[in-house]
């Protein structure tokens, strides 16, 4: 029997999709870049140590049992979506985007193209994830989800932040650790719990 593909949506409503990842241990995190990963400093203008951040294009969080949380941003609803890049038990045949030849892999372990810092979510287990919404919104932004950040929870107590434009107030995705959100914007950060 086929199983059927989850299509990208914002996190709030995607609860049983992201219960199934708790639990599990992250072998690798990946951003699947719109340009090799020489070519992203020059093109997102940032330093080579921060491609893994803020590169373009959609992160995967890969498990030790082979399933694959795809994460990315969508303008048109002003949020971060999540979606099943792949589960063990998945025999469809949508193209995953390891699949994708228009993507170019940048890990988050690299050692020339990541922060050092990235490297501690490796062999730890998810706890929880949570969402972050802002207080200061226009009145278009409020009547959409407006998801702007999924926060992902280890075992560790760290977390990361997949975000939509937390990094420099645009429409980007970017893979955020706290510290690298933007100061003016996080004053009006509220963080709401979703699973823990």
């Amino acid at each position: 029997m086929e199983s059927k593909k989850i299509q990208p949506t914002f996190p709030s409503i995607s609860k049983d999709l992201l219960s199934q990842f708790i639990g599990k241990k992250v072998i690798d995190l990946i951003r699947y870049s719109w340009w090799e990963k020489g070519q992203v400093p020059a093109e997102c203008h940032i330093k080579k140590e921060q491609s893994f951040s803020f590169t373009a294009g959609p992160l995967a969080v890969i498990f030790e049992d082979g399933s694959i949380l795809g994460i990315a941003s969508d303008p048109r609803i002003n949020s971060v979506i999540v979606w099943l890049d792949h589960l063990t038990s998945q025999t469809d045949t949508t193209q995953m985007l390891s699949e994708d030849p228009e993507l170019f892999p940048i890990h988050a372990d690299d050692n020339s193209y990541s922060e050092k810092s990235w490297k501690k979510f490796y062999q730890r287990t998810l706890s929880g994830f949570s969402i972050l919404k802002s207080e200061n919104m226009s009145a278009g932004e409020t009547a959409l989800p407006s998801e702007l950040g999924l926060c992902l929870y280890f075992d560790n107590n760290d977390n990361f932040i997949a975000s939509h434009g937390l990094h420099i107030g645009s429409d980007d995705f970017s893979a955020l650790i706290d510290c690298q959100i933007n100061s003016t914007i996080r004053p009006y950060l509220k963080e709401l719990p979703l699973l823990k």
